[in-house]
């Protein structure tokens, strides 16, 4: 079985996409949270280059999937800018083989990828005709449906909702999302020959 590193903002975001993934790649790879205790900007740290590769070492990762939110549209090239260049610093200290899930607003835009499940967990009716990435503050937006509803979201709900997306659905409708699975696929493919 292939490990492979989760490096994400927060714990929630780590579980959550680790939950996902599961559910297709259950069996063929163990998915190891790393740096569990550092959050949000404090990955930009020197202290978190030190430490990402020495985790990936103990933990015997073949490769890290890095997980950061945009906090903008993929239309905001600077924004862009310097998240890929915090993806290619620590890519270098961990070997270059590494994959970067930039979330295009942030993770939970994910959920609306699969709205149709949020809709019946939360009893809102949310329209399935947005696109994720044109979505901004998805989790603001999330929040403001649930608002007056019996049960309001939370970021800390992340985890369960990942456990009742459907896979499929998120991958066919979430562009980022599809194109880190294409990575990650690719990736597979290299470790297992």
């Amino acid at each position: 079985m292939i490990r492979v590193g989760l490096v994400g903002e927060d714990p929630n975001d780590t579980s959550s996409l680790k939950i996902l993934l599961n559910k297709k790649y259950s069996g063929r790879v163990h998915f190891q949270p790393l740096l569990k205790r550092i959050r949000g900007h404090q990955l930009d740290s020197i202290k978190t280059k030190r430490a990402v590769g020495a985790e990936m070492s103990l933990n015997k990762c073949s490769f890290i999937l890095f997980i950061r939110d945009l906090d903008g549209l993929h239309t905001q090239k600077d924004l862009l800018q310097l998240k890929n260049e915090w993806f290619s610093s620590l890519n270098q200290v961990c070997g270059n083989q590494n994959i970067f899930l930039l979330n295009i607003w942030e993770l939970e835009a994910m959920i609306f990828g699969d709205i149709e499940t949020f809709n019946s967990k939360y009893g809102t009716t949310i329209k399935a005709d947005k696109n994720p990435m044109m979505i901004s503050n998805p989790k603001e937006e999330l929040k403001r449906a649930t608002y007056k509803g019996r049960k309001r979201f939370e970021e800390s709900h992340c985890p369960e909702i990942f456990e009742a997306l459907d896979f499929d659905r998120v991958v066919s409708r979430c562009d980022f999302f599809r194109d880190f699975i294409i990575q990650f696929e690719r990736r597979l493919e290299i470790r297992s020959k």
